[in-house]
């Protein structure tokens, strides 16, 4: 394979699932919130609720989960259950999707250059790739959804504003991922494994029930 080729990964239900230890932090996370008295009562949104806006900027997530907060109590509730997050995947609380590591390596020896492109928060993100071993694997520079670059489809933007001669090849499992593709111009790899199932990808041309499957349909693209 050719060192032309780089691939932009999403991270949540692509590589890692959040899916155990996502409404644990949610939970304690409005406990916290509570307690520290920026709101008298606050419900905790249902396990599935919270699964159904990965893949969401952070700003996107907390405005659908917590409309009744003003902006500046997002934040702070969205910076208590971001720090509970990373502390969980620190622990190895959550998981690699199985193939993950393997994959990403074999990958990485085939010299495939590697981008993360996921609309997750820094410290979130780095905590995953640090504590698997895996940031090793990924190119710099490491993009990320803040300042002026607001989500995911703005992320791959910028990847391809810095070589415009790179060969990028979106990888994910929900429909940003799917928009950051179509709205720059490149090839698309759906994961049927990831946290919606095919439902949001349904129809593409290129969709793999495994991780480990990547490798054989970047041979057909």
């Amino acid at each position: 394979m050719t060192s032309d080729i780089y691939l932009a990964f999403d991270i949540d239900g692509t590589i890692y699932d959040v899916g155990d230890i996502l409404e644990e932090s949610f939970r304690k996370g409005v406990i916290s919130f509570i307690d520290m008295g920026y709101s008298k009562s606050l419900d905790i949104p249902a396990k599935d609720d919270i699964i159904s806006t990965l893949g969401l900027t952070l700003d996107d997530i907390f405005n659908t989960l917590f409309p009744q907060l003003t902006e500046d109590e997002k934040i702070r509730l969205s910076l208590i259950c971001t720090n509970n997050l990373v502390r969980m995947i620190r622990e190895k609380r959550g998981r690699l999707i199985d193939g993950v590591y393997e994959t990403l390596n074999k990958l990485h020896t085939m010299s495939f250059n590697m981008l993360v492109a996921s609309n997750g928060a820094r410290d979130y993100v780095e905590a995953i790739l640090e504590t698997y071993n895996i940031k090793r694997l990924f190119s710099e520079p490491f993009i990320y959804a803040e300042g002026d670059v607001e989500n995911k489809t703005d992320i791959i933007r910028r990847y391809l504003e810095l070589n415009p001669e790179r060969k990028l090849i979106m990888i994910g499992d929900r429909a940003t991922d799917l928009a950051a593709a179509k709205e720059n111009n490149i090839p698309f790899i759906g994961c049927a494994f990831g946290h919606a199932g095919d439902d949001e990808i349904k129809g593409e041309k290129y969709i793999v029930q495994n991780f480990c499957d990547i490798i054989n349909t970047l041979k057909a693209i």
